[in-house]
């Protein structure tokens, strides 16, 4: 289920061809309308909305463009040691459904495991962070009018249809923090179409859009927004690599003349030229955000508080970042993962390359995969389950 996401898209001719370039349908054939059930069952969304504390802006329900305030649809909630809770009411809340609205839940690969495994096959894919959200919806109503968002969005019709009209960019590559903002949408639609049940669609960054599903259907959709890596993005990153420089931490010569002020520009662009002009920089970046990106998750009681992992072989490990980068050498091994860094030995490499697949392993087959004891294989988890990067647990 999880890989088959990756397979929709057509794996690398995403990448290549889609990702921000066109929006494109990926249709189900008449088998595969549940190809994407198991990622939120309706039992399953009301089962979280049931036992989670999920309060405005994160769970929401929208009309028209517009958030329906939380009072029309919660109750407040008092208790003697946690904060007042602005609880959603199932009468309430199916009200504003029948009546037009869309219940939106943001980030629920955090709660949802199902999802949150395909989040992480997504970013170890994609190499950029991914957050899913749930909308659900009954009428024609539009929850959201014709808008666009700042990251391209795949879209996964779990459940029911939904009809969608695709208008197009007006400004190239918006931003969240731009320097102007276009809000007036194309007047007529590029596309049209229906998503039924198992089918994908992608739309890039800044393209106008709207959805809808028609009267007495109902419809269940994820949509994934993925993180940016723009050019606004290094160059942040290369200015944040230049304090190193002491040049770059003194103070401006706001009181020298213009020759001395002259002297420092030149200075600091000679730095700048410096680095853009070498040819690896982009994959530099690149590697620095995925070494930086988070755990999901990761909680391995009893095992985490032990002095020692148990010698057991049916122990079962995960890694909990998706993006972990691995530099080689003949000799050593550098894993860096969610903000830290190992250097290893070379004998380390093929139990690494097991974890990083993604797939849960047994501790005897990373052991084996590496050609150590299982006892020698304990000695590196260690080290990576008090670094917070790896879960265990019971097969």
């Amino acid at each position: 289920m999880i890989d088959l996401i990756v397979e929709v898209l057509g794996g690398d001719r995403f990448l290549a061809q889609d990702l921000g370039r066109a929006h494109r349908v990926y249709p189900a054939s008449s088998a595969d309308r549940d190809r994407f059930a198991g990622l939120l069952a309706w039992a399953a969304l009301n089962q979280l909305l049931d036992t989670h504390r999920l309060e405005p802006p994160r769970l929401r329900l929208s009309a028209d463009g517009a958030t329906i305030p939380a009072s029309e649809y919660c109750q407040r909630r008092t208790y003697r040691r946690m904060p007042p809770w602005e609880a959603p009411q199932p009468h309430l809340v199916a009200e504003q459904l029948r009546n037009g609205a869309t219940l939106v839940l943001d980030a629920i690969e955090e709660m949802h495991p199902p999802i949150g495994a395909m989040v992480s096959t997504l970013e170890r894919h994609l190499r950029t962070g991914v957050q899913v959200n749930a909308y659900a919806s009954w009428t024609a109503r539009e929850g959201f009018g014709v808008h666009w968002d700042d990251h391209d969005v795949i879209v996964l019709q779990v459940s029911g249809a939904k009809g969608w009209r695709i208008y197009g960019p007006t400004r190239p590559a918006p931003l969240y923090r731009d320097v102007e903002f276009d809000d007036t949408p194309p007047e007529h639609p590029i596309d049209e179409f229906v998503l039924q049940a198992g089918d994908a669609l992608h739309v890039p960054r800044g393209w106008w859009h709207a959805a809808a599903v028609s009267t007495g259907q109902h419809s269940l959709h994820l949509t994934c927004g993925l993180g940016t890596h723009t050019g606004v993005d290094l160059l942040s990153w290369v200015v944040d690599e230049l304090r190193a420089q002491p040049s770059v931490r003194a103070d401006l010569p706001r009181r020298a003349g213009p020759d001395a002020q002259a002297v420092w520009c030149h200075e600091m662009s000679k730095l700048l030229v410096e680095r853009l002009n070498d040819p690896s920089m982009i994959d530099a970046y690149l590697a620095a955000r995925d070494a930086a990106s988070g755990a999901r998750g990761g909680f391995s009681l009893p095992h985490a508080v032990h002095e020692r992992l148990k010698d057991d072989p049916d122990l079962l490990v995960r890694l909990v970042t998706s993006r972990a980068v691995l530099h080689r050498t003949e000799q050593t091994l550098t894993l860096e993962a969610a903000g830290q860094r190992w250097t290893l030995a070379s004998q380390a490499t093929p139990l690494l390359d097991a974890l990083i697949s993604g797939r849960p392993a047994t501790l005897s087959t990373l052991a084996q995969a590496a050609n150590v004891t299982t006892d020698q294989a304990v000695d590196l988890l260690d080290q990576l389950l008090r670094s917070g990067i790896i879960a265990v647990g019971e097969a």
